[in-house]
């Protein structure tokens, strides 16, 4: 998620929400590796890492390129469905109406759901594009259900503008994962990280939506399923 501004939005996330601190890290303009993975130039970038029950969140404050807020019918991540203990209790904490729609600082719809004692955090993703039925990517398995809906009728926006800017696949064989996906444009061959611990790869699918994959080979790596508390199948 690109964010104006990450001391905000960590207290809307982790304060508001719920989600927990799980690290940080940044990149100055420069950094070949990250500009590819954008296919966008010269960005920068700090960043913070949130975990909840079932997934990871990153919050990306764009030094540069500067942001813009997100089109409104731009395909991708419309809207997340996010679990809590407590649904008055948390609307109330963010001084809302019980019928005042939720939306996190950088604009993305959050539908808030009582958790009754399942996991709580991100429960739910929605992505937008033109045509469900020739969206590119596989149904997604997995303790969050990616439901693809239509209604995109605006040009992709660019990774750094405000709000959810991509959607991050945890894979076991991203080679074979990603060979398999023959309508998504592929910014970079698999890259490997921490000494081989982790691979990652960004693309966009031919619908406009920027998707992540990432491989996870050991406990020891950053976002290992293993740290979180309903990390499914």
């Amino acid at each position: 998620m690109s964010v104006a501004d990450l001391d905000r939005a960590r207290t809307f996330w982790v304060d508001g929400l719920g989600a927990a601190d799980h690290g940080s890290f940044a990149w100055p303009v420069g950094t070949g590796p990250a500009d590819e993975s954008l296919a966008t130039k010269d960005t920068a970038a700090a960043v913070m890492l949130l975990r909840t029950d079932t997934a990871f969140l990153e919050l990306f404050a764009f030094s540069s390129p500067t942001p813009a807020a997100r089109p409104a019918a731009s395909p991708g991540v419309a809207a997340l469905a996010w679990a809590v203990p407590d649904v008055a209790a948390v609307r109330a904490q963010l001084g809302l109406g019980d019928d005042e729609p939720v939306r996190c600082p950088d604009g993305t719809p959050v539908e808030l759901r009582a958790a009754d004692g399942g996991p709580t955090g991100l429960i739910g993703v929605t992505v937008r594009v033109d045509d469900p039925a020739n969206h590119p990517l596989p149904t997604v398995p997995g303790p969050v259900p990616v439901t693809v809906v239509g209604g995109a009728d605006a040009q992709a926006a660019r990774p750094v503008d405000l709000g959810v800017n991509h959607l991050c696949l945890d894979v076991a064989g991203i080679a074979e994962v990603r060979s398999g996906l023959d309508r998504v444009r592929w910014h970079h061959d698999v890259t490997e990280s921490s000494g081989g611990i982790a691979a990652v790869c960004y693309g966009t699918t031919s619908d406009g939506v920027l998707v992540e994959l990432l491989e996870s080979r050991s406990p020891d790596a950053f976002l290992a399923r293993c740290r979180l508390t309903h990390p499914g199948p």
